[in-house]
């Protein structure tokens, strides 16, 4: 069994989220008995209280990025992590960064700062799909992280693959959420929409069509 191995980007995970966590403390009172929770292209449709929703936030960006690290420890196929140690390792550190500046952006509305929260977190995610995307093609085959199909995970080859193809698509996928951010509210649904359900449909088919050549 791999040894647990404290990285650099372990250390900035552990820094950010500590920091977003004080910026949250700091203005706790301050803040009011409610803050956004959801959001859709219309704008803000959710609130709930704010211990339950700084709470939640502070322990995506702070503990999910660190267990992700934890649990390939006990994949099936966690030989393979040494393949794509440093992929692994940023992809955990990018959504870490995601999750804390949606704390923080959460914070400075609350506060009363005019921040647009629909287009800052749509504008993340879309970075954040560009990042993943150049990555992606560097990930191996396991089952915790990547596009696991009955057949990716069945075979490298189709695993190889999909992710060359997936790795595109969600670099494209990411430019389209992030031009969404500034178009009115029904073209940016349409936008989502379209540059999201491809990333779920076109690599399961392609995958499934790899492996049949293959047989």
């Amino acid at each position: 069994m791999n040894k647990f191995v404290w990285k650099w980007q372990d250390t900035v995970i552990v820094l950010l989220g500590l920091g977003a966590f004080i910026f949250a403390l700091v203005n706790y009172n301050r803040l009011p008995d409610q803050l956004p929770i959801h959001f859709s292209t219309g704008g803000v449709d959710r609130y709930g209280d704010k211990l339950s929703s700084l709470g939640l936030l502070v322990c995506l960006g702070l503990f999910l990025p660190l267990a992700m690290g934890v649990a390939r420890h006990i994949d099936p196929k966690r030989s393979n992590y040494a393949k794509f140690e440093n992929a692994f390792a940023m992809l955990r550190l990018v959504i870490a960064v995601l999750l804390d500046l949606v704390l923080v952006a959460t914070v400075l509305y609350g506060l009363g700062y005019s921040i647009n929260m629909t287009n800052a977190v749509l504008a993340g995610v879309g970075v954040l799909l560009i990042i993943m995307g150049n990555y992606i093609p560097q990930i191996k085959d396991n089952y915790f992280i990547g596009i696991r199909t009955p057949w990716t995970l069945n075979s490298p080859e189709v695993w190889r693959k999909t992710h060359r193809l997936g790795g595109r698509l969600w670099v494209l996928a990411g430019i389209l959420v992030a031009i969404g951010t500034f178009l009115p509210s029904r073209w940016s649904t349409a936008i989502i929409l379209l540059s999201m359900i491809p990333l779920v449909v076109i690599p399961t088919f392609y995958s499934w069509s790899i492996s049949r050549k293959q047989e």
